[in-house]
């Protein structure tokens, strides 16, 4: 059994097909923001009492892209719709109008749209084939479901959804040797995907024999999180106590209950509850592979299957904190209520929505308030300490982070992450002699960690100890990871602090390559290029560096390296072997 927050081979295979491309969305990398004008401003939802209808399909149809550039959904759908009442003949601008209103969770809207694109047979009929299948599960119309799902072609959007949700709608008539059949059309039955499924479906029927068989069958394959949560609460509902304890004590005391043979209400209560988790994995992949408008989508497909859905509401809310839009984020976090295994998780989720609103004193708040209480204590300090390390408040993060090793008593492998965040904390606080001690605790526990051996090896040339282990440790970083530029940067930083500005120009140039937009970066290149005699090019390295920088102090240190370049470089002294 191991635990992964992926999704499996099966639907890597078919996410392209599963991108629903927005004509006007913009990608991860493309998404335009505006700027907070204030922490509160941020947190206030658009209100629909505000938007205006456009007075032209122009005016209409612009205001709606600028809206889904902005990723204010609500809008969007507002006037794109509005755009469609000047042109109801329009049909991409009705697809469009389709997605938005879906993406929004406008279900009147969008169920308005999907029919009329199924009437005409226009532009988005698969999805809007999906979009009637998904309904019709919702309602417990089975044979709608059935009849929707058989229009759809096999390939595209059909190659996932249609075999899964077609065998829920069968599994919801009752009729499961159909439904496996159908899965099986899918995936073969040593899939982990046919595998949960059936297990569900056995789950749903009351057959605990063969749904045990199934999910032990998953057991042995690697675990998402609702996999593995729908796992522990079977074996919990069931008497198996020890399995289900196991797969909590996998996933670490942020999803554990506080006493287990506490969840006896079943996860898949209905067969849409069953389809919502296959459509939920599909949101997932195309989340981690950043397509977040797509990700919405089929978010609010699950919120329609399953509207109790945590896993669903998590994700809709992970993709408007990403995207900046902390009203919609908190909205769906808070839906999450307390009976959920994914609570904390939430309520972790929004202190990180008032950090990045810069409201650090309602997510410190929250942040105690979880604390408080002793299932949540561990994480909500952990999460503390990580917002002040953030924010560069250094000795409050070593405080909070003493805090929550004090509730671990002797630290072990599974509280490395903790005791890294704290050496790193320390370090910086200027307490070197507790930092060093932390830092080799963490690499201890996870030895072939390329971050904690370049901080340590790091940190020693910096202050000249321990200089030949210290360039080994980051030689084996730049090995682990040979393409991070930050650990190229700091190999060659080494290098320049040891007097060798051959070596230091060759790496610091490779990090500047790959991390080209680095102001500290761009700094240590320039610095070395005027150690080795190449005045002109470092000028123009300190130049962008002080460009692209913001702070006021970087920026003064620059600007007195233009105006009389650098003294020669001071190599560090070798001192003491403090490694043992």
């Amino acid at each position: 059994m191991r635990f992964f927050s992926g999704s499996s081979k099966s639907l890597t295979a078919i996410a392209l097909a599963a991108f629903i491309g927005l004509p006007f969305a913009a990608t991860a990398d493309q998404v335009q923001t505006t700027e907070i004008n204030s922490a509160h401003h941020a947190l206030s939802p658009t209100d629909p009492a505000e938007l205006t209808d456009g007075n032209t399909l122009s005016g209409s149809y612009l205001a709606a892209r600028f809206a889904q550039r902005q990723q204010d959904w609500a809008a969007a759908q507002h006037y794109m719709n509005a755009a469609v009442e000047f042109d109801e003949n329009n049909e991409h601008m009705v697809h469009r109008a389709f997605l938005l209103s879906l993406g929004a969770g406008e279900w009147g809207a969008a169920k308005r749209l999907a029919d009329k694109i199924l009437l005409q047979q226009q532009a988005g009929l698969d999805f809007a084939l999906i979009f009637t299948a998904s309904e019709a599960l919702a309602k417990k119309d089975f044979t709608a479901a059935e009849e929707a799902l058989a229009k759809l072609p096999d390939d595209g959007f059909g190659q996932y959804t249609k075999p899964l949700m077609t065998a829920w709608a069968l599994a919801g008539k009752g009729e499961h040797e159909a439904a496996l059949k159908a899965l099986r059309a899918h995936a073969d039955e040593t899939d982990p995907t046919f595998n949960l499924h059936a297990a569900m479906m056995y789950d749903l029927a009351g057959d605990k024999e063969n749904a045990a068989k199934h999910y032990t069958a998953v057991l042995e394959d690697s675990l998402t999180l609702h996999s593995a949560l729908l796992l522990a609460n079977f074996f919990e509902r069931y008497g198996d106590t020890a399995t289900a304890q196991r797969i909590y004590d996998g996933l670490g005391p942020l999803y554990a209950p506080e006493k287990i043979d506490s969840h006896k209400t079943p996860m898949i209560r209905t067969a849409a509850d069953g389809a919502a988790i296959a459509i939920f994995d599909l949101a997932t992949l195309l989340f981690e592979r950043r397509s977040y408008d797509s990700a919405q989508i089929y978010s609010r497909l699950v919120q329609m299957l399953s509207p109790a859905s945590a896993f669903g509401q998590l994700m809709l809310g992970d993709i408007a904190t990403i995207n900046e839009r902390y009203a919609p984020a908190i909205a769906a976090y808070q839906s999450i209520g307390a009976a959920s295994p994914l609570h904390t998780l939430s309520r972790l989720r929004i202190a990180e929505v008032y950090e990045g609103a810069d409201l650090t004193d309602e997510a410190t708040k929250m942040l105690r308030e979880l604390a408080a209480h002793p299932a949540s204590r561990l994480q909500a300090l952990i999460a503390l300490g990580d917002m002040h390390r953030r924010r560069e408040n250094f000795a409050d993060a070593v405080a909070v982070y003493d805090e929550a090793l004090s509730e671990v008593g002797e630290p072990t492998e599974a509280h490395w992450a903790v005791v890294y965040a704290r050496g790193m904390s320390l370090e910086r606080a200027q307490d070197w002699s507790r930092a060093e001690k932390d830092l080799l605790l963490a690499l201890s526990f996870q030895p072939d960690n390329p971050m904690i051996l370049n901080y340590i090896g790091y940190s020693w040339v910096d202050k000249g100890v321990n200089l030949q282990k210290a360039m080994d440790f980051i030689r084996r970083a730049v090995a682990l990871r040979p393409d991070d530029g930050y650990i190229l940067d700091s190999y060659g930083w080494a290098y320049y602090r040891l007097g060798d500005m051959e070596q230091a120009v060759h790496w610091l140039e490779k990090s500047v390559a790959l991390v080209p937009d680095d102001s500290t970066i761009l700094d240590h290149l320039a610095d070395a290029y005027w150690q080795a005699g190449r005045r002109t090019e470092a000028r123009f390295k300190w130049l962008r560096a002080k460009e692209l920088s913001k702070d006021s102090d970087f920026r003064a240190a620059i600007d007195g390296k233009l105006k009389s370049g650098i003294e020669p470089a001071a190599t560090v002294v070798v001192q003491k072997d403090t490694s043992l």
